[in-house]
């Protein structure tokens, strides 16, 4: 391949990894934008409360339930928050390289590599939960979260 066209193909990739390794990703900030403003964090866990007691009610949980899933919920966050962390800190090293005048391939295919792995082991671990807390619920809860899933997946396709 020639020189110009490798050039031209890795200033292509690296411009769409800076443009998607947005650091604050994993915060809203409520308005309708991304960042991490000021109490941006807690109100996101806020909302998760919220929404898991929301679905809580909307599935009829059990209290003896609504502690197991809240139990699973919490041996699960230090694990999740870990691995957030270690993908917050990847995106800033990419957006870091990013910015640098001389580009060096190989530690961007490190980058992206640790980055592939890292939401791997996120997606693993988030089934894990999943499948914890569906244990904890009855065929017919079962079934009723998957309706409600299905509807939030058609709402929010687009």
């Amino acid at each position: 391949m020639k020189t110009v066209t490798k050039i031209s193909l890795i200033s292509g990739l690296l411009a769409s990894s800076i443009a998607l390794a947005d650091p604050n990703q994993d915060t809203y900030s409520g308005n309708g934008s991304r960042g991490c403003g000021p109490g941006a964090h807690s109100k996101m866990m806020k909302d998760q409360g919220r929404f898991l007691e929301r679905m809580a009610d909307r599935l009829k949980l059990t209290t003896e339930q609504r502690i197991s899933v809240k139990t699973v919920m919490e041996k699960s966050k230090p694990q999740i928050a870990d691995l957030k962390e270690k993908m917050r800190t990847n995106r800033k090293a990419l957006r870091e390289l990013g910015q640098s005048v001389k580009i060096d391939d190989g530690q961007v295919q490190e980058l992206a590599r640790e980055r592939g792995n890292l939401m791997a082991e996120l997606i693993v671990a988030r089934s894990k939960v999943r499948n914890e807390i569906r244990q904890v619920l009855t065929d017919t809860q079962q079934e009723q979260m998957r309706q409600m899933r299905e509807k939030h997946w058609e709402r929010n396709k687009g």
